[in-house]
């Protein structure tokens, strides 16, 4: 009987070890996508001049990844940054698109930005991540230009907004997380050093969110028209910034220890109680 139970337990430790390792090896692939875009078109500026020769724009972009290829990539420009792209060629999807490439196979991050010359604007960020590790990309853009207001009273800025977030996880490790988001913002400032703010919006139509740290998809689109007027604002001259971007951060995190060595105290009561039920049989 002593032979026997030998054989058992080598058996039970076995099939135990099989086990712990196919759960630890299934953990050990995570896939996680994440997108944003907006893109804002048809400005319209009323109740103040626009001192047109003395307006400035910025685009600016960056990404990282810390999973193969790993690497980090930015550009900043008046109008146009160069694509921030970290991944094989085959993922790229070149520049100046604003349409998802979408989830693959393997590891990509990208973010870019543009502005053209009728003022419409937009920005991307996009990443997938299918393994152990993290990378994120975001793209921001500024346009900044003094105004005058003959009379006191208040000024209103319109436009068109076309946006789209989404986060697909597998949850296959319970420890990734994706997000993605997008902003805007329309200040008025003061033209003394330091300046003054004198007013400031965030519309929740183009400020927006989303995640998820388990299986599933989560899709924001919009669309539609933004209106934002103004506190009233005495005769002057002001500095008048909108502002705006586009983000995503993907992670997928070695699972906790404390799961694992669960785990294994678990496999070795089991063995522990099968050993002393084989010696009572004996």
């Amino acid at each position: 009987m002593r032979s026997n139970g030998t054989a058992a337990g080598r058996l039970m430790a076995f099939a135990f070890a099989t086990a712990l390792l196919a759960t630890l090896g299934g953990q050990a692939k995570a896939d996680i996508y994440a997108y944003s875009e907006q893109t804002l078109s048809g400005f319209t500026f009323t109740g103040a001049t626009i001192d047109l020769p003395n307006l400035t724009t910025t685009t600016n972009d960056g990404a990282n990844q810390n999973v193969p290829p790993a690497g980090a990539a930015g550009d900043s420009n008046p109008t146009n940054a160069l694509q921030a792209f970290i991944g094989a060629p085959a993922d790229n999807p070149g520049e100046n698109s604003f349409t998802p490439h979408g989830v693959t196979a393997t590891n990509y991050v990208r973010s870019d930005v543009l502005i053209t010359p009728a003022f419409t604007v937009s920005t991307v960020a996009e990443g997938n991540l299918t393994g152990l590790g993290s990378s994120g990309g975001q793209s921001q853009w500024t346009i900044s230009a003094p105004i005058t207001v003959t009379s006191a009273g208040t000024v209103t800025l319109s436009f068109t907004y076309a946006n789209l977030l989404n986060v697909i996880s597998t949850g296959a490790l319970g420890n990734e997380t994706g997000s993605a988001r997008y902003s805007f913002s329309f200040s008025i400032d003061t033209l003394t050093s330091p300046a003054v703010n004198l007013f400031q919006s965030a519309p929740i139509d183009v400020n927006a969110a989303v995640s998820r740290n388990n299986a599933g998809t989560s899709t924001q689109p919009g669309g539609g028209v933004v209106t934002i007027t103004s506190t009233t604002l005495a005769a002057g001259t002001y500095q008048a910034t909108i502002t705006g971007s586009s983000g995503v951060q993907l992670t997928a995190a070695v699972p906790e220890p404390a799961s694992c060595v669960m785990l294994g105290l678990g496999g070795l009561a089991v063995a522990g109680y099968a050993r002393r039920r084989l010696r009572s049989a004996a």
